[in-house]
């Protein structure tokens, strides 16, 4: 079995973080969101990866060969434009060779682990694939499942119904048993250009295909999941991460300061006359004087002073002095707080 990872965003609901770095390498804990899949996939003895680049593919392909060339035999493939998901599973297949897939978006985290998934999907070796499903109080925001009567085989699939036939979303990861079904489909879809919902060419709409043709596919339980596409499950998700750490994470030198678990402070950072956590992660090379910080994600080689930050992000190179009680800043900005004024320089 091999992987597919779709990468290729830009990730625009989490600009300005995301203005000079792919989504994929956006940190949660002490490691990039791209760099805890891909550690899920090995766990689950998949070392074979495809991954679809596009936006700032170099910086991801980089991270990937020089943390994972010795674990994984990586295949790049870039998506020059930006087609839907379908679209960029349809780039991978090509390199299936017809064997299984399992294919995993390259922005979310799962409580349940890539290798109970695949147990669940080898007890069903009479279905042609398995995806995962949560219920949802929002499905019209996703693609939905319509299960038959009394089973977990899929009636029905669609992409963000205006009126859901069902509650059950579903939640980013696909087993493919029959992957030269899914890639004929997928290629009628791409050259006939059959768009579906936003104007994409969906995965939906092709797995849909296969049961109108009589092939099964069924659903397990994702379990609750972490889509971090934007400030407030980017949080929720480097919250995930952190508490199921057996330790917090503490690479530096901490004085005169409270740290409460779970954290992550990776090396070189500066802390002192401050209260840091629950909740928080803190890249390389940031000093943090007389700070109350909780919820937040701290970027490398900021400088954050005199200041309360709940619930917040802020990017590399970033400078914060005043009181400021929640954040959403890019890198390299130097902010300063006086007598309610705000200043943003470049």
């Amino acid at each position: 079995m091999k992987c597919i990872i779709p990468a290729a965003g830009k990730g625009t609901r989490l600009q300005p973080h995301t203005l000079n770095k792919p989504k994929a390498l956006l940190r949660l804990g002490n490691r990039p969101i791209i760099a805890h899949i891909v550690d899920r996939v090995l766990e689950a003895n998949i070392s074979d990866i495809i991954i679809i680049v596009g936006y700032e593919k170099e910086k991801l392909k980089d991270y990937l060969l020089k943390q994972y060339s010795e674990k994984c035999n990586f295949t790049f493939i870039e998506q020059k434009e930006r087609r839907g998901l379908g679209h960029a599973v349809y780039l991978a297949t090509e390199h299936l060779d017809g064997e299984p897939a399992l294919i995993t978006l390259g922005d979310s985290l799962y409580e349940n682990s890539y290798l109970s998934m695949l147990q669940e999907y080898q007890k069903r070796s009479d279905w042609d694939g398995v995806l995962t499903v949560r219920d949802v109080v929002n499905p019209q925001s996703y693609g939905i499942v319509i299960p038959k009567p009394n089973s977990s085989v899929i009636k029905e699939m669609v992409e963000k119904p205006q009126t859901p036939l069902s509650n059950k979303a579903i939640t980013g990861v696909y087993m493919i048993r029959n992957s030269k079904i899914l890639q004929k489909i997928l290629q009628e879809i791409v050259e006939t250009n059959s768009i579906g919902a936003g104007g994409e060419i969906q995965l939906t709409d092709a797995l849909q295909r296969m049961i109108k043709r009589g092939f099964t596919l069924g659903i397990i339980d994702s379990g609750v999941w972490f889509d971090c596409g934007n400030k407030d499950s980017l949080l929720k998700g480097n919250q995930f991460v952190l508490s199921s750490l057996q330790d917090s994470v503490i690479r530096s030198e901490i004085n005169n300061s409270v740290i409460i678990p779970p954290v992550a402070i990776e090396k070189g950072c500066f802390i002192s006359d401050s209260i840091i956590g629950p909740n928080v992660s803190i890249a390389q090379d940031t000093t943090i004087t007389r700070g109350i910080i909780s919820s937040s994600i701290i970027g490398s080689s900021s400088v954050i002073a005199n200041v309360n930050i709940e619930n917040s992000i802020i990017g590399n190179g970033v400078s914060v002095k005043g009181e400021i009680r929640e954040l959403n800043i890019g890198d390299n900005r130097k902010i300063q707080v006086s007598n309610g004024i705000d200043t943003d320089d470049e």
